[in-house]
């Protein structure tokens, strides 16, 4: 997986006092706005070259398209490092609405709890056990001469 946040910072959000996480939501939603205002900017500078281009292309003048289509590929370019920054706020955003919720605990704490409980014949193991316990069973009925 691709480490998108600080794990100590993760961990230490659920320790916070409820204010102290508003203040960090709000903090995250700031700079998902920033980044949201710049990346439809940047995207609206693409389009405009696109368009651009593709009106110069109508009226055969080609080499000013050409200057177009090279505008538009390094928005292209320049428009990635923001949008990885947007994925990235965004995801952490949402995981922090998450553990915001009541009752919240990490998924390691849940398989620590699992190690402890018995599924008994929802077990995993326990599948592969039962047959092999009910390949050695003896039909009783065969056992009385009774055909069924």
């Amino acid at each position: 997986m691709i480490s998108w946040f600080n794990s100590s910072r993760i961990r230490a959000y659920t320790k916070l006092s409820t204010k102290n996480q508003n203040k960090v939501m709000m903090g995250l939603e700031e700079r998902f706005q920033e980044q949201k205002s710049v990346l439809n900017s940047r995207i609206r500078a693409a389009k405009k070259n696109a368009t651009m281009a593709h009106r110069l292309i109508k009226d055969n003048k080609n080499d000013k398209a050409k200057e177009k289509i090279n505008s538009f590929k390094l928005d292209l370019i320049a428009t990635q490092p923001v949008l990885n920054s947007y994925v990235a706020t965004s995801l952490e955003k949402q995981m922090m609405e998450i553990m915001s919720m009541d009752g919240f605990e990490f998924p390691d704490l849940l398989t620590k709890i699992n190690k402890d409980i018995d599924f008994g014949l929802f077990s995993v193991d326990a599948t592969e056990e039962l047959s092999a316990i009910l390949e050695l069973e003896v039909n009783p009925f065969d056992e009385l001469g009774i055909k069924i």
